[in-house]
């Protein structure tokens, strides 16, 4: 039988094998053509991230003399590719032959197509699946942030991503990049951070359009001077605005610098895709880091006194048993109380205001003088502590000494010099105490001996 006339029953068994590809249809084609028609060179073109591209290719290789004929390779009313013979005559083609062919690299073409669209369709699943677990881990913007570039410029599969993130009112908070140059990504953070983004004319655009910003290789402005575009000198780029309920809350721009590129339908799918889910990733991490913020804040508050910022005494006890646990402490520990003499007679006679200040102002220097390992805090009224532990221990002497003398010094509050001392009582564990209450009722014993004595520190008895 002609081999032509055979191939419309050759490419329905072909259909219906599981090899069944155009690379397989093609060549069935052109060795059934060849013959009679001379076609010496056969292709399959399809379209592929926006240009034609040859997937099957059969019979001589190099140049081909003599005229090319194409046909359009259409299936379900869409043009999937082009079929292009080579040579010799494609008019000797039989009519219902060649329908047949057509018809058979089609449907080989829209499987081929199929299996690209599900890949994308799964790449796309896959980057906001990752984007989604990661993202719930991020507990700033700055981890979302980089989390988001990581995973655009990783799927997206581009030399370079950064990404620009702002506060409420669009002040440039955050400028984070994937591939650049350290000595870029400052550049950038320098020219951009605290700027506020909405007097940019790329930002007004993009929370207007609300979409991806694409530009191909060759494309569109070179951008702004000093903008991302410009300072990354990308030959294509894919900007994305990053599109929460409150509006705008940055933008990520990803790149290629030493490479051309088109960008595709599926990457301008799944770059929306990552814009939004972008944008959620990195409101949650907002909300999630003024959480941390709020709760540290409550913490600081639960823990600390008010007026002078010290540790309270909720907070010394805490210390205080911690250095007298034995499995957890570190050795001895040594508790400083301190009385200020003379406080009574700043409220009675500058008023609390300047009570206050005096406070303040003695608290400053009582952290001047505190060494590692030590805590010093506000009891209430004029009563200070300071709790050491471990090899600081051994320093309790001298700091109470110096405390004493420091303390002693004159104050200049609102232009007025005070003075005021300072009586200081030391007591140490296990040599006075061995727990909390012990050690607190030694030290308030020696101190109210110093105050008597008025000379300096005395430890307990």
């Amino acid at each position: 039988m002609d081999p032509q006339s055979a191939l419309p029953a050759q490419l329905v068994r072909l259909a219906q094998e599981e090899s069944f590809s155009p690379q397989r249809v093609l060549d069935a084609v052109h060795a059934a053509l060849a013959p009679r028609t001379g076609v010496r060179r056969a292709e399959v073109l399809a379209h592929e991230r926006g240009r034609l591209v040859v997937v099957a290719r059969a019979g001589e290789a190099g140049p081909v003399p003599g005229a090319c004929a194409t046909f359009t390779l259409r299936h379900g009313g869409a043009e999937l590719g082009l079929l292009h013979l080579h040579g010799g005559d494609p008019s000797t083609v039989d009519r219902a032959v060649g329908a047949a062919a057509g018809h058979h690299l089609a449907v080989a073409l829209r499987d081929v197509t199929t299996a690209r669209e599900q890949a994308e369709l799964h790449r796309v699943t896959d980057a906001v699946r990752r984007l989604f677990e990661e993202g719930v881990r991020a507990v700033s913007v700055e981890a979302a942030g980089r989390l988001l570039v990581a995973v655009a410029a990783d799927v997206l599969g581009t030399e370079r991503a950064a990404v620009m993130l702002v506060a409420p009112d669009t002040r440039v908070t955050h400028v984070l990049g994937v591939g650049l140059p350290e000595e870029l990504e400052q550049r950038l953070a320098a020219s951009l951070l605290g700027r506020l983004a909405r007097d940019s004319p790329a930002w007004q655009r993009a929370a207007l359009t609300g979409g991806p910003d694409v530009v191909d290789a060759g494309g569109g402005p070179p951008g702004r001077p000093g903008g991302g575009v410009h300072s990354h000198r990308l030959r294509s780029k894919l900007k994305l605005p990053l599109m929460s309920a409150e509006g705008l809350v940055g933008t990520a721009v990803c790149g290629d610098v030493t490479r051309s590129r088109t960008w595709t339908p599926a990457d301008r799918v799944l770059a929306r895709r990552l814009a939004l889910q972008g944008a959620v990733v990195v409101d949650n991490a907002r909300l999630r880091e003024l959480e941390q913020a709020h709760l540290r804040q409550l913490e600081h508050r639960a823990f600390h006194d008010q007026l002078t910022g010290l540790p309270n005494r909720a907070a010394l006890l805490g210390a205080l048993g911690d250095a007298l646990d034995p499995v957890t402490g570190d050795g001895g520990v040594a508790l400083l109380l301190i009385d200020l003499d003379g406080f009574k007679r700043v409220n009675d006679t500058l008023g609390h205001h300047s009570g206050d200040v005096l406070l303040q102002q003695v608290a400053v220097r009582l952290r001047e003088l505190l060494p590692a390992g030590a805590t010093g805090a506000r009891l209430g009224g004029d009563e200070l502590a300071v709790a050491l532990a471990g090899p600081a221990a051994d320093l309790a002497a001298d700091l109470a000494r110096a405390v004493h003398a420091r303390l002693g010094e004159p104050y200049v509050i609102e232009g007025r010099t005070v003075r005021t001392g300072a009586s200081v009582g030391i007591a140490r564990a296990p040599r006075d105490a061995t727990d909390t209450t012990g050690l607190l009722r030694a030290a308030d014993e020696a101190m109210y001996r110093a105050k008597r004595a008025g000379d300096g520190p005395r430890t307990a008895r």
